[in-house]
């Protein structure tokens, strides 16, 4: 398998808390995401593109590794990443690449061990609690500032060999802290959202609009492969704060995720297929080392994830990919929740039992048909049985940040009460 985009540098830019039905190319007209609805249109959108958690720690685990949560141990706020495991990073790094990672708070920082692999890897986290005190008293809440990113980026690429690889996780998305923003994008269609709407055009100019300029600056843009993604979606019900960190839900789960590079030879390729985060890494490698990406036979890193569908794109996977590449797992594991999708069903299994969604006539998933289809809910259990039981299982250790700092930092976030 020769390389797509051989020697290509890497920009993956993750959005915190972004569902794709705020973003003008998967069809929004009320939000303003130019430079994002450019990079689609010019590239590769995957219309049902699935996080495999509901949080910012676990969900960039799968997305940075290619494992589902099992693999990769980090399952809760307190775990760290299994540090024998291949990351993205980690593999480029092997092949010549220089690597840098900006985390946008400590919940992905090098405590939970997001670190692997970057030559440089950016915590120069400041206490941004205070714009919290008003509201409810809570002031931890560490994490970089997006200025102090821009800043150090530039550095870094100013003076950074290539290829390389950028991790850029903007953090400002998210539904509390309150972002400081101009009064221009202070809009959204609900006063409880926080600007939810203007929080995305915001992050469109201001971190996707601005990294591109800089690889234009840096002259990088022409060999850079850009991958826009989020980690997860959100909850946003009418008249209450928005929230993520509990079901299951498609409003959670479902993401933007754009692939994009001037020597793609995919153009406006709309991918209506459902894929997983977890097929980043897979589909990454694969377009810039092709084959050298698996090293020898017998010492390739294992993916659950594996390389997008793309027409006329024929990369190898194992057995096992191919038996499970077209279902998704998700999981909440703190709250005993897991889930099994598919392109039509969803089965959601916790402590309250089992619940089973048809998803093209009930999108909102307010309709449990799990006794109207038992055969189709039994299906599904036994596939989910299946797949967990057949998952390399990495080796759980906690982590290293201190548990009072983490559970003001959760708490300041809404993750936990």
């Amino acid at each position: 398998m020769q390389p797509v985009l051989p020697f290509s540098n890497i920009v993956l830019v993750t959005l915190d808390c972004v569902r794709p039905d705020f973003l003008g190319c998967y069809g929004c007209q009320s939000v303003t995401t130019k430079t994002i609805d450019r990079l689609a249109r010019h590239g590769i959108v995957c219309e049902q593109a699935i996080s495999q958690a509901p949080n910012t720690w676990v969900s960039h685990a799968g997305i940075l590794t290619g494992l589902y949560p099992p693999g990769h141990a980090l399952r809760g706020p307190y775990d760290r990443m299994d540090p024998s495991i291949p990351t993205l990073a980690s593999v480029l790094s092997q092949h010549g690449y220089a690597t840098a990672g900006f985390p946008g708070n400590d919940l992905v920082g090098s405590k939970a061990g997001f670190h692997k692999g970057f030559d440089l890897f950016f915590e120069h986290y400041q206490d941004c609690g205070a714009e919290l005190a008003s509201v409810n008293g809570i002031t931890a809440n560490y994490r970089n500032t997006w200025d102090d990113v821009m800043e150090a980026c530039r550095e870094w690429l100013q003076r950074a060999e290539q290829p390389f690889f950028l991790w850029l996780h903007y953090f400002d998305t998210h539904h509390l802290p309150y972002c400081d923003m101009p009064d221009f994008y202070r809009f959204g269609s609900q006063d409880q959202w926080q600007f939810y709407e203007g929080k995305i055009s915001y992050a469109d100019q201001r971190c996707v609009g601005s990294l591109v300029d800089l690889l234009i600056e840096t002259g990088s843009y022409e060999k850079t492969l850009i991958v826009v993604a989020a980690d997860h979606g959100e909850e946003l019900r009418p008249g209450a704060t928005p929230a993520h960190n509990g079901a299951l839900s498609d409003a959670v789960l479902r993401v933007p995720l754009i692939v994009f590079a001037e020597g793609l030879p995919w153009k406006g390729v709309r991918i209506s297929a459902q894929v997983r985060t977890i097929d980043l890494v897979p589909t990454i490698l694969s377009l810039v080392l092709g084959g050298k990406a698996f090293g020898r036979r017998g010492s390739e890193p294992t993916f659950s994830g594996c390389p997008l569908p793309l027409p006329g794109w024929d990369t190898p996977v194992t057995k096992h990919q191919g038996r499970y590449r077209h279902v998704a797992y998700a999981e909440n594991e703190p709250l005993g929740i897991s889930c099994i999708r598919t392109d039509a069903w969803k089965l959601v299994v916790g402590p309250r039992g089992e619940a089973l969604y048809h998803l093209p006539s009930d999108p909102e998933e307010v309709k449990n048909v799990v006794s109207r289809y038992p055969s189709t809910a039994a299906y599904l259990a036994h596939e989910l049985e299946q797949l967990l039981a057949t998952l390399p299982a990495g080796t759980r250790t906690p982590g290293t940040r201190d548990g009072e700092e983490t559970r003001k930092l959760l708490r300041a976030l809404g993750y936990i009460e």
